[in-house]
């Protein structure tokens, strides 16, 4: 018994060990599985977070240009210049001093769907936008109508609150977000069940489409569920469910007829990679793009269009709302063009040199949408008349009286904006100090009694310590967009410590001279006693150099002529970029390159540049061009010496360069005006 026992404990003990071992040794032998999970979660993790980076750099470009002016340009009929003509954009970019403005075609002015069909509403109150409040007030009554059966009002009570439901269909007029959808078909089951309960078919709640006549809301309601099934699980009632699915399956089957929405234009084979590419298109919420001709098939009824700009900010909005197929086909851009486009430039070149032009219709309800669902822009309407880019008709929507006002005149308006400025700063310049060694007299001895000068003249000089320069600079600028061109002269001042060397040194520059240097033999000639006033070099002559006829040899004078300036003169020319907002006028953030000559040192020079000009605040402005400004510049570059300079000598001597050029360092601050 015992004996059996203790095999029964030997058994139960070993296989335990050998199962509690397994999980140790499947990790021994297949580590990988649990190391390919972890690399799977790492890569993942990894293009999470570029998914996510990618997603708040497209969010925070969005944003940017939801603050940039939208420029929207009408095309004057039988003319090819429209919103991408480059020459247009130019020059509207520059009369409103925008170089970073957006430019759109004049269909997206279109905004039929998101006006409100309540005329009272004048268009600086036009909503725009279905606001969220009002779903909750459309659920409120859904849910307070459902929950009351049909035998507890009689008919007539069921056929006022059909026309009270109806009427808060206006609540949610134009459907540009899937959140509106399931609160306009729960809308549309209600008004469609009280319909039904009032006992009477009649207009406006039983329609005919094609050959049927139907309830028309719950038709409706199918035609929503046409596009996205799941709505029916949201209807509780049987009965209903059952009436609007009875509908739903006909659609199906194809026994309504269809209407092609055709976003072709001006009969144009319809581009769909370019048109995918500046819109995305939305039917009553959902996402639908057309296909390749352009179209879309529709239902009669009522269908919300929306075409969403896929670089920012909103295209037009059509309701289409048919009930009876008259045409087969509906153009929507074209109508689109015809009301925004031919219809408004009409009205706008009625009275074209008003300030103000009179708009009448819904021309200027649609402007206040287009204005509201960009609420951070400024909007232009521009007119390149009789398509010429150059008389191009400008006007801004002010937002406070919902009007536009006149900018500019059509080819009256000057594109270029000027600046002038006056700065001063500190400059470094590496340049051969003014010090000189002269020749002894024995050595100009020895070449004078041979009859040759052969002294270098140019060995004592050497390239010495920095002076500090003062630079003081007028200039001009022209600016056009973002492009800045500009002249100016500068003026530099030595200050260097010691005054006797204050001077900037160069050979006088003469035509036909190879090195540039003259020779002066006149000691009193006071121009040309550099470096030491009044010092002659001596020698013992001949009989042969008696000129005065006194008997006694003359002495030869020998002085090396230099041109010595305290003050130098560059005169330049500019060009660069201008970057920010106010970047046409002249204002904001800047880079340039400049090209400059000096007359001493005899140089080209040329820096770059970074600068910023900060608009100095006025209470009321000098004039509609004048902007006076504070400006900052730190340039920094090169002196490009030419032959016959002495620097290019001397630093060549010194270094063996075979282009000898010196650094520049400078910044300066000042103030000016844009014109």
């Amino acid at each position: 018994m015992r004996w059996m026992l203790a095999l029964w404990i030997v058994a139960f003990i070993f296989p335990a060990r050998a199962v509690a071992a397994e999980p140790e040794l499947s990790s021994v032998l297949v580590p990988s599985a649990d190391a390919a999970q972890k690399d799977e979660k790492e890569k993942k993790s990894k293009d999470e977070k570029e998914a996510e980076q990618t997603a708040a750099e497209k969010e925070a470009e969005r944003k940017r240009k939801e603050k940039l002016a939208r420029v929207v340009v009408l095309k004057w009929q039988g003319t090819s210049t429209d919103w991408t003509d480059q020459s247009v954009q130019r020059n509207i970019k520059s009369r409103i001093a925008r170089p970073d403005a957006q430019f759109f075609p004049e269909v997206d002015l279109y905004q039929e769907g998101r006006k409100v069909r309540d005329r009272t509403v004048v268009p600086a109150m036009q909503p725009a936008i279905v606001p969220s409040q009002n779903i909750d007030r459309v659920m409120a009554a859904v849910d307070e109508v459902s929950s009351v059966p049909y035998n507890a009002w009689s008919p007539s009570d069921w056929g006022l609150k059909a026309a009270e439901l109806r009427e808060m269909v206006e609540l949610l007029w134009f459907v540009d977000r899937v959140e509106l959808r399931e609160p306009l078909f729960l809308l549309y089951a209600q008004i469609g069940r009280a319909a039904e309960n009032q006992n009477e078919v009649i207009p406006p709640f039983y329609e005919q489409i094609g050959f049927q006549a139907v309830n028309y809301y719950y038709y409706l309601a199918a035609m929503l569920a046409m596009q996205d099934p799941s709505l029916m699980s949201k209807l509780t009632d049987q009965d209903l469910n059952a009436n609007i699915g009875q509908y739903l399956q006909m659609m199906q089957q194809g026994a309504f007829p269809t209407l092609k929405v055709d976003f072709e234009q001006d009969g144009i084979d319809f581009d769909k990679e370019a048109f995918d590419g500046m819109y995305e298109t939305y039917f009553n919420g959902i996402l639908s793009p057309p296909d390749d001709d352009g179209q879309i098939d529709v239902l009669l009824g009522r269908t919300d269009i929306y075409l969403k700009r896929t670089d920012s900010g909103h295209g037009l909005s059509e309701r289409l709302e048919v009930s009876k197929l008259e045409d087969k086909r509906y153009f929507v851009r074209d109508v689109a063009r015809k009301k925004m486009g031919l219809d408004f430039i009409e009205q706008l070149f009625l009275h074209p040199n008003e300030c103000t032009p009179a708009l009448e219709g819904d021309i200027l309800n649609y402007l206040s949408i287009y204005a509201k669902i960009h609420e951070k822009a400024e909007i232009y309407i521009a007119v390149p008349k009789e398509g010429n880019p150059n008389k191009v008709y400008l006007w801004r929507y002010d937002r406070p009286s919902a009007t536009l006002q006149r900018v500019g005149g059509g080819d009256d308006d000057f594109p270029v904006r000027f600046a002038v400025q006056l700065s001063g700063g500190l400059e470094y310049l590496a340049l051969p100090t003014p010090s000189y060694t002269a020749p002894t007299e024995g050595e100009v001895a020895s070449q004078a009694a041979t009859g040759e000068f052969s002294i270098d003249p140019l060995a004592g000089f050497e390239l010495g310590e920095v002076p500090g320069v003062i630079p003081l600079t007028f200039e001009v600028r022209g600016h056009y967009n973002r492009l800045m061109l500009g002249w100016g002269a500068e003026a530099g001042f030595n200050i260097a410590s010691d005054e006797e060397d204050r001077y900037f040194v160069e050979n006088y520059i003469l035509p036909g001279m190879e090195d540039g240097v003259v020779y002066d033999n006149d000691p009193e000639d006071e121009n040309y006693d550099y470096p030491q006033e009044g010092e002659s070099f001596e020698t013992a002559g001949s009989s042969e150099d008696d000129a005065d006829g006194d008997g006694e040899a003359d002495s030869a004078d020998w002085t090396i002529a230099l041109h010595k300036e305290s003050v130098n003169r560059t005169l330049y020319l500019t060009g660069g970029v201008v970057l920010g907002r106010d970047a046409g006028i002249g204002l904001g953030p800047r880079i340039a390159m400049r090209v400059g000559w000096s007359n001493v040192p005899y140089a080209l020079v040329t820096t770059a540049h970074f600068g910023w000009n900060f608009a100095i605040p006025l209470k009321k402005p000098i004039g509609p061009r004048v902007r006076p400004f504070v400006d900052v510049d730190g340039r920094a570059g090169a002196q490009w010496f030419f032959v016959p300079s002495r620097s290019w000598q001397s630093i060549h001597d010194a270094t063996d360069s075979p282009v000898p050029i010196a650094p520049v360092l400078a910044i300066t601050a000042g103030i000016g005006t844009t014109l």
